[in-house]
């Protein structure tokens, strides 16, 4: 059975659009590619919703691993969310309050939040939410505790990379820092965060 020149130009030119996203590295486009002609074909879907469909795939794919990415750079301890918090359990936790800071919109003011109060009320678990949600809506986070930032800032400056370390933690949207005030900070560490 031989192979007509329609055909064969079909098939040359479904390789040369798989090799064009792939060029583009349109990877999870080129891996749907089969799907989504067959989906158009017995769907009867137009030229450009089956594009639109096709795109799709590849941005939602791509967020999903911009998604992780910010994930992994933000070292949160938990996967918590504000759905994870009981507010019952925790009278003294102003929900009202707690939902308005989940707007994010302290990031915009540029503004601190502070969270005081005894050990186990939720302060990190809160912390974390937050962290989490700026995440998802696309900031960069970064979470750690006093401790390791105290840490971090007088080994960069023992080894005279200070304007580096500060450039890091001032690079996130979100900078959450824990248990600050629960340990004593060593004289040397407390001062890290001044330079000399």
């Amino acid at each position: 059975m031989s192979t007509s020149p329609m055909q064969m130009s079909e098939a040359r030119r479904f390789q040369q659009l798989r090799g064009h996203l792939s060029y583009l590295k349109l990877n999870d486009a080129a891996e749907a590619l089969n799907r989504v002609l067959d989906q158009a074909r017995t769907e009867r879907m137009s030229l450009t919703a089956a594009l639109e469909r096709l795109l799709e795939i590849e941005v939602e794919a791509t967020e999903a691993r911009r998604l992780a990415a910010r994930l992994r750079f933000a070292c949160l301890p938990e996967p918590w969310t504000l759905n994870d918090f009981d507010f019952a359990a925790q009278p003294g936790v102003d929900e009202k309050l707690i939902r308005d800071l989940a707007t994010l919109r302290f990031l915009d003011d540029a503004s601190n939040v502070l969270f005081v109060g005894p050990p186990g009320v939720g302060k990190t678990m809160l912390s974390v939410a937050l962290g989490r949600a700026a995440v998802e809506a696309g900031h960069r986070v970064y979470f750690t505790t006093a401790a390791e930032l105290a840490a971090k800032c007088h080994k960069a400056a023992l080894e005279g990379r200070w304007k580096t370390c500060m450039n890091f933690f001032a690079g996130p949207k979100l900078l959450i820092i824990d248990e600050l005030g629960y340990l004593p900070l060593p004289e040397d560490g407390a001062s890290a965060g001044r330079p000399r």
